[in-house]
């Protein structure tokens, strides 16, 4: 009797349990976030970074007098305000009493004056292109050290803030408090320097910042001194010795498999990780601040990247080919081969399994937040590493879904668990450490505490060790894809964009065309081959663990 990848009673509760789930997140994701954006002061469109750049340029040039052009622009944010007023949910009040006039993000323009001898950094409102901050680096003369002397050439941009010059204490060197400007224990404070230059006072930096209460900026340095640790340790060592051991298996386990197995995953993988970590070089500038970095910065990027990508794509190589040897000695056959007569058909059924599950989690995922920020408070503040703001190409943000896809599936799930359950003989608890390891490395995300994605990924890992070692490496893999994919589209959704709408869209309905292709191709395969007892071997794919 041909073997079922999935029976109908199953079918049924996936189904079931899909479309309630996906209730959920579009009641405690999507609605939310539709219903904030249309509430937005700006409904939420953001000036393009031509548009900053020209402003910060007008602006740099006529407070100085001199040319400048911009080298470069990026989303900055203040980390720490945003996540203070989002642990203490005071994000709307802040938008509405303060957003206009200090915004907590910002593009940061990165300018350079023409002639060579200065530079600057000018920090435009996204939404509305007003000149919120800046620094300039632009005379020899010297900074004025008389405090009267810089408030006064501070008058006419504090009015124009609603800011009473008299109303100013300082506070440090160049750092004056404003009076009654706060909200919850954050308060606002001001810092300001003035120059000489070619005989009149320009401000040369004026930077009106919000600052989080110093308790909660210690416990914040201490969840990422924690958040470093766990990384390195329970995510980067134990991920460096699950390499060599797959190097090891690979080879011990070499009959039971092939070195030419997985070789075009692999490619896949490693032009998927080279897009992603040069779509993402501005994170890295954004994150260096106002550091300036030398110019050839950018390729040193790119060759430390593919440096980097050869332990990451060998790793993910010997993990399916170690993977699938671990596996096949132990009699499970979780990938099957796609010259198999029924592949196609099994990964078609599995890609439909895949949206069932992903549309599933998608839902899961707020519901152990919210238990999360129930349990231990947790809360989420913003990264420039991650913005879509400071990706290079912003259509091809998808493609770190598939990256983190295919290597987190072929290193833990594929090898990780076949090399836990041959040592332990106990499916459930080979699936324990994989899990802890691939959570650990997401501990470094902007969620406080830190164990936050380590209590979460718990659960969703555990998932999706159930769907492989149930149902397959590839249905665990485009259930993978699929769920970061729907993730990363909704802000791409959310910006706009004629290019991001379609990417968002392709990149979700990928597995459905990789699948009929395969499909298509693997029945073509067999009709041009001879007949074999074996033409249904993999119609179904894999059959429950005993």
């Amino acid at each position: 009797m041909e073997r079922q990848l999935i029976n109908a009673g199953e079918w049924r509760r996936y189904w079931l349990a899909a479309l309630l789930l996906t209730a959920v997140f579009m009641v405690i994701e999507i609605y939310p976030l539709v219903k904030s954006v249309s509430n937005h002061p700006y409904q939420n469109k953001v000036i393009s970074k031509a548009e900053a750049a020209e402003a910060a340029i007008t602006f740099a040039n006529g407070e100085t007098g001199l040319s400048f052009e911009a080298s470069r622009v990026l989303h900055q944010t203040n980390k720490l305000l945003n996540g203070y007023l989002s642990k203490e949910k005071l994000l709307e009040t802040y938008e509405a009493k303060y957003g206009a006039r200090y915004p907590a993000d910002t593009f940061q323009v990165n300018l350079d004056q023409k002639d060579g001898r200065g530079y600057g950094f000018v920090y435009v409102h996204m939404y509305t292109g007003e000149i919120a901050a800046w620094k300039l680096d632009i005379s020899r003369d010297g900074q004025l050290s008389d405090e009267a002397q810089v408030l006064a050439a501070l008058t006419d941009k504090l009015r124009s803030r609603d800011i009473d010059p008299g109303s100013l204490t300082l506070e440090g060197r160049n750092t004056w408090q404003v009076a009654g400007a706060s909200i919850g224990k954050a308060s606002l404070s001001i810092k300001a320097v003035a120059q000489e230059n070619n005989g009149s006072i320009s401000v040369v930096e004026f930077k009106p910042e919000f600052k989080a209460p110093q308790d909660y900026i210690s416990y914040v340095t201490k969840q990422d001194n924690l958040a470093k640790w766990l990384t390195g340790v329970g995510y980067v060592l134990f991920s460096i010795i699950l390499g060599i051991l797959a190097i090891v298996y690979s080879i011990l386990y070499r009959k039971h498999t092939s070195f030419k197995y997985g070789i075009l995953l692999t490619v896949v993988f490693f032009v998927a990780y080279l897009i992603m970590n040069l779509n993402m070089l501005d994170g890295g500038y954004a994150a260096s601040g106002e550091t300036r970095l030398p110019q050839g910065f950018g390729m040193i990027t790119l060759v430390v990247t593919i440096l980097l990508a050869i332990p990451m794509v060998g790793s993910v190589y010997v993990s399916i080919v170690g993977g699938d040897g671990l596996w096949r000695s132990q009699g499970r056959d979780l990938w099957p081969r796609p010259s198999a007569p029924g592949f196609g058909d099994y990964v078609w059924r599995s890609v439909g399994l895949s949206y069932l599950f992903a549309l599933g989690m998608l839902g899961l995922q707020p519901l152990l937040f919210k238990a999360l920020e129930l349990a231990i408070g947790t809360w989420s503040t913003t990264d420039v590493m991650m913005s879509p703001y400071n990706m290079g190409v912003l259509w091809l943000m998808p493609v770190l879904a598939w990256a983190a896809a295919i290597s987190e599936e072929a290193v833990f799930r594929f090898f990780g668990i076949g090399l836990l359950r041959k040592w332990f003989r106990h499916t459930f608890a080979a699936t324990i450490i994989p899990t802890i390891v691939w959570s650990l490395g997401h501990v470094m995300y902007p969620f406080y505490p830190s164990t936050t994605r380590l209590f979460e990924l718990m659960v969703i890992g555990l998932i999706f060790s159930f769907i492989f070692v149930r149902y397959g490496f590839i249905t665990a893999m485009f259930t993978h894809a699929i769920f970061n994919s729907i993730a990363v589209a909704s802000s791409l959704y959310l910006i706009g964009s004629a290019a991001n709408i379609i990417s968002a869209t392709f990149f979700i309905v990928l597995p459905v065309i990789i699948a009929w292709v395969l499909r298509e191709w693997n029945k073509r395969a067999v009709r041009k081959g001879p007949p074999s007892i074996a033409a249904n071997q993999y119609a179904g794919g894999p059959q429950a663990p005993q």
